[in-house]
């Protein structure tokens, strides 16, 4: 069974993204770039009027720039395990803004009433609470800062493990210094 979702791969800072992909293949087993999941599946439109529509709720969105600046404990009752988010300070609601833009029309049935969207980058797991909050205390105690920004939307398509990636849907540069 395959399935259409939407994320934003930010750009990073070079030393930034290298720190981040090792923490998340180390804390998160995740092997994959960060990113902002924008529109999980559920969608039952074709892939080329899921790509559409994309384009057509992206349509005028400026590029956000976000920071990171803090570490959040967050359950997940499907997998019992807590993940640590890092959650964006800045552009926090500019991103909402974009999912909810996203979710409106014919992507409503992507949205997931279970649970509010929390716009974030996952950046360890664990099984135990206090294993995650421990992770996201010295986070936090350090005073983590990356500087981010969201310049494209990606649609994936999966298949199982397989990932079919469409064109980028880019977002529109602001005038003058961005």
């Amino acid at each position: 069974m395959s399935s259409l979702e939407v994320v934003a791969a930010p750009v990073f800072d070079k030393r930034d993204l290298d720190w981040l992909m090792r923490r998340r293949e180390a804390g998160a087993q995740s092997l994959g770039p960060p990113q902002f999941s924008l529109v999980f599946p559920g969608s039952d439109l074709e892939p080329h009027e899921f790509v559409a529509e994309i384009k057509s709720r992206a349509a005028g969105v400026k590029r956000i720039r976000f920071h990171l600046r803090c570490a959040l404990v967050v359950p997940d009752r499907q997998v019992r395990a807590f993940h640590v988010f890092l959650v964006p300070e800045e552009g926090f609601a500019a991103i909402v803004r974009l999912y909810d833009r996203l979710h409106a029309g014919k992507l409503a049935a992507c949205v997931q009433p279970e649970m509010s969207y929390l716009p974030h980058i996952t950046i360890a797991s664990a099984h135990e609470f206090a294993e995650a909050r421990a992770i996201a205390a010295k986070l936090n105690a350090g005073g983590i800062s990356i500087a981010g920004r969201i310049d494209a939307l990606d649609v994936h398509r999966r298949d199982g493990d397989a990932v079919r990636s469409f064109p980028s849907v880019p977002l529109v540069k602001p005038w003058l210094f961005f």
